[in-house]
């Protein structure tokens, strides 16, 4: 038996999202320039094809189900693709200047980016680059829906069959302290250690995952009393005697404060 698949086009994609982004028909309908009826016969028209419900509505709200997050998640590259056809396209063809969407971890330290993006300019001056913040998994799941071209980021332990790795760098990590602070000798930092106050990763990414790591592996007792996402920060906060910190070698290259770590 032969099933044929629904004929969904590109434009009922786009008006099923402005509905689960705005929860409802009204705003949906006005940023889609439609009214409201035809954006309703539209969004039926989809189920009816699918033969599922991807909204469930009352009479206060209208909100995506568990099936309609699972098809909008599945979609979700098929309009970004698309988009970077036409790009390339306009690019190649119509003299459309040239971009490049680049995506940056908010758990990185910056201090070597400019340096990056400086070579880029001189090899390909006459290109664009637009530059974004976000945390790695966010980044994961752009690159994925082809809403960006590059993603910098700590490399995860898997990544998607989608994201490909260019380029890898190592960072070696050193600890900080404040000057005031005097160092022990190596037999004793685990005892150090223990009494400091540090300035830690956020949970759950990928750097703060190594640290813990390798702090279990030494039987170090990290007290924690802030966490951040930013290592050019934690210099700052350590050079103010904040608390000590494990940061990139490179991020203390930008630190204007270096004699007071």
């Amino acid at each position: 038996m032969n099933i044929q698949s629904p004929e969904i086009d590109l434009y009922a994609l786009y008006l099923l999202r402005l509905v689960a982004k705005h929860r409802g028909f009204t705003a949906a309908s006005e940023e889609a320039g439609i009214s409201q009826s035809a954006l309703t016969r539209q969004v039926q028209n989809v189920e009816g094809k699918l033969g599922i419900k991807i909204f469930d509505r009352t009479t206060r709200s209208v909100c995506l189900n568990e099936v309609g997050a699972v098809f909008l998640r599945e979609t979700e590259s098929i309009p970004n693709i698309l988009s970077g056809a036409l790009r390339r396209v306009r690019e190649d063809y119509l003299e459309v200047p040239r971009e490049i969407r680049v995506g940056i971890s908010q758990g990185l330290a910056l201090a070597h980016i400019p340096g990056i993006f400086h070579a880029q300019q001189q090899i390909h001056p006459d290109v664009t680059i637009l530059v974004s913040q976000a945390d790695e998994v966010t980044l994961l799941n752009q690159l994925s829906a082809n809403s960006l071209d590059l993603g910098i980021f700590t490399k995860p332990k898997s990544l998607p069959s989608t994201v490909v790795v260019k380029h890898e760098m190592e960072d070696q990590f050193v600890i900080v302290a404040p000057a005031q602070i005097e160092l022990p000798k190596e037999k004793d930092f685990k005892h150090w250690a223990s009494s400091q106050k540090w300035l830690l990763p956020s949970k759950g990414t990928e750097i703060r995952s190594l640290i813990d790591r390798w702090a279990r592996r030494q039987k170090w007792q990290l007290k924690e009393s802030m966490e951040l996402e930013d290592f050019d920060l934690m210099n700052q906060l350590v050079s103010l005697g904040m608390g000590v910190a494990f940061v990139p070698r490179r991020s203390l290259s930008s630190l204007a404060r270096k004699h007071q770590i």
